[in-house]
């Protein structure tokens, strides 16, 4: 297990198709032990396998309601191989959103209160899984992230903004307002001095 990299928007993996896993084998099992690895250091809801430079069909998303929690302090975690939406509810509803591979922004994005989801555990077997709220928004998220998809492309574009630290406002940030355009341009230059940077290491 290891804490990844993630990558960040402007970087070409982030808007690949990613191809599905034909066979759990060890390199799957420890991708995914990497997933969960990383979304936690980064203390993320969910996090899609392109996030750490994989285009592979694995996402993980963190259980969260009644019975968040298993054994001890440690968040449960679902790791879905192959994931598809199979069922959606008729009601949507926005809700702000962010997201680990475009920090420090967010923005209203329109989703399903509901889904179902049908996808492949790391055991091999088949799992449904049914979710509403905040959950059902993190699968649809992660799910988006498999076909190249990332949330400033659903979401409504004068919603958009940066949180900027500022001691003077109550939560300790403000907003200020961004346009697409200006998003993509700042990461695709971050993400240029990260690759550059990641490169050098290797």
């Amino acid at each position: 297990m290891a804490v990844r990299r993630i990558v960040y928007l402007g970087e070409p993996v982030l808007r690949e198709q990613a191809g599905a896993i034909e066979e759990i084998s060890d390199d799957v099992v420890a991708l995914a032990q990497d997933l969960v690895e990383t979304m936690l250091e980064a203390d993320g809801l969910g996090l899609a396998a392109p996030q750490i430079g994989e285009a592979r069909r694995v996402i993980a998303v963190r259980v969260v309601g009644e019975d968040r929690e298993d054994e001890g302090d440690r968040p449960r975690v679902v790791v879905l191989i192959n994931p598809e939406i199979v069922a959606t509810s008729d009601e949507r509803e926005e809700g702000t959103e962010g997201c680990l591979s475009l920090p420090t922004l967010q923005g209203q994005v329109e989703r399903h209160v509901g889904v179902e989801v049908k996808a492949v555990g790391v055991d091999g077997e088949e799992i449904v899984v049914s979710a509403e709220g905040i959950v059902a928004r993190a699968l649809q998220h992660e799910i988006d992230h498999l076909d190249g998809i990332v949330f400033i492309d659903r979401a409504q574009p004068d919603s958009l903004v940066w949180l900027v630290p500022d001691e003077d406002e109550e939560d300790g940030y403000r907003e200020e307002p961004t346009t697409v355009e200006e998003v993509v341009a700042r990461f695709e230059k971050i993400s240029k001095r990260r690759m550059a940077r990641a490169a050098g290491k290797s």
